[in-house]
């Protein structure tokens, strides 16, 4: 049994033995690694071995990944098949490791720099930047530039947002009407309504203008930066309006209210529908709507038709007087002595068309009144008889008598004078010891 045991024991020995032997006659694999830059943490096949620069002599013949990493540099990667007893050198360049960044701008369009290069146009998407902090400038004409600092991490991407500040004013326009041309120091910019930005800050002078309508001018004090609301209601432009009449000299009505005789002018008055009314004694009066217009003069001409008729009028006896509505016209006459006797015709001229009410008088007569209605361009006649009214009104002293009534006329050969109604005496001029107006007691 101890024989068996130590045959075993003997035997294993020298399988090992045998071995090595033949390990040492095998030729080793040696493998040297370097890296740009150094310091390279390395692992093969997922095991790590060392840090750059490094010299590896115990890896059998075969195939093996190496892999090389450093904080800040992007990884590298590389395949190696050995063989013994050949020598193999590796230099691996690790790229320095980019951050990923993404800039935007409000309004875009801006220019992004960072230590004096440029990057790009917003929106930018950076991808040569290194890990770490950098100061980067966005920058847009008529903008104030804005600097902000970044810090990027490894390839975490980062987005960052600028909003650009206007290194000039803003003036947002509206008006009514709109379209209005818009000027700023003189200068057109468009029309309302307008955004209108890139002004120099300071004072500005604004200008609106519309045909038909007073221009508005207004100067305004403007931030860098700032924005302004302008609204704005536009005047428009006053009219004249002349108004003559044929013949001359009506009165002019506007909107009911009398302005003057014709020829009238109205200035300045603001565009739109006025109602006008012309007048005159004798001519049928015209209304009309007239519309004046924004800036523009013009001349309205009202031709007036005459509107009258004539009254004619014979009174018994004459001496009456005559008056429509309530307006005296004239007094009857007759070429006669006797007041008694009929008169001639009175021909009253330019009696408006229409009805109107004639009343006649005489004293000692009981008045008349009419209506009558006149036509135009023709002749109304009208004959009046009026009624004897006994109201003594003179008295006569003669040497024998006293004589009381109405005067009838009076001559050189005597008076005459109607004592009672109907009934006249004649007293010789040689018999009146006085006579005069009837003394009221």
């Amino acid at each position: 049994m101890i024989y068996k045991k130590t045959l075993t024991a003997l035997t294993a020995l020298l399988c090992m033995a045998a071995i090595s032997i033949q390990a040492a006659k095998e030729p080793s694999t040696y493998l040297s690694i370097q890296s740009q830059p150094d310091g390279a943490q390395i692992t093969i096949n997922h095991k790590a071995r060392g840090m750059t620069p490094l010299t590896i002599t115990d890896l059998p013949a075969g195939s093996y990944l190496i892999h090389a990493k450093k904080e800040g540099c992007s990884d590298s990667f590389e395949t190696v098949s050995l063989q013994p007893g050949i020598n193999y050198n590796i230099n691996l360049e690790l790229l320095p490791q980019r951050g990923l960044l993404l800039i935007e701008s409000e309004p875009e369009g801006a220019e992004v720099t960072s230590e004096s290069a440029s990057l790009g146009i917003t929106p930018l998407l950076i991808t040569n930047l290194r890990p770490g902090k950098h100061r980067v400038s966005v920058a847009l004409p008529g903008f104030q530039k804005k600097e902000i600092d970044i810090t990027l991490k490894g390839r975490t991407p980062k987005k960052e947002f600028v909003t650009l500040v206007a290194d000039s004013g803003t003036i947002n326009i509206d008006s009514q009407p709109t379209g209005a041309e818009v000027l700023i120091n003189g200068i057109a910019r468009g029309n309302t309504p307008c955004k209108l930005d890139r002004i120099p800050g300071g004072e500005v002078k604004l200008e609106v203008r519309l045909s038909g309508y007073i221009p508005y001018l207004r100067d305004i004090a403007l931030a860098a930066g700032e924005q302004q609301d302008v609204n704005l209601q536009l005047r428009p432009l006053p009219g004249n309006l002349s108004i003559v009449s044929i013949p001359s000299g009506a009165r002019v009505y506007i909107e009911n209210e009398f302005k003057k005789e014709s020829p009238y002018i109205l200035e300045n008055a603001e565009p739109g529908n006025y109602r006008v009314r012309v007048e005159l004694t004798g001519y049928t009066p015209i209304a009309r709507d007239i519309e004046i217009l924004k800036g523009i003069s013009c001349t309205e001409e009202f031709r007036l038709t005459k509107n009258t008729g004539i009254l004619s009028v014979i009174t018994a006896p004459s001496g009456a007087t005559i008056l429509i509505d309530g307006r005296k016209k004239g007094i009857t006459s007759s070429s006669k002595t006797d007041t008694s006797a009929v008169s001639n015709q009175l021909s009253i001229e330019d009696v408006m068309a229409g009805e109107h009410t004639i009343e006649i008088v005489r004293k000692g007569y009981g008045p008349q009144k009419r209506k009558i209605t006149i036509k135009q361009d023709q002749t109304t006649s009208l004959q009046i008889k009026l009624s004897r009214q006994f109201i003594p009104n003179y008295e006569v002293t003669t040497t024998r008598s006293y004589y009381k009534g109405v005067l009838e006329f009076m001559n050189e050969e005597g008076i005459r004078i109607e004592t009672a109604p109907g009934i006249s005496q004649t007293i010789p001029m040689k018999d009146v010891k006085s006579h005069g107006k009837l003394r009221v007691e």
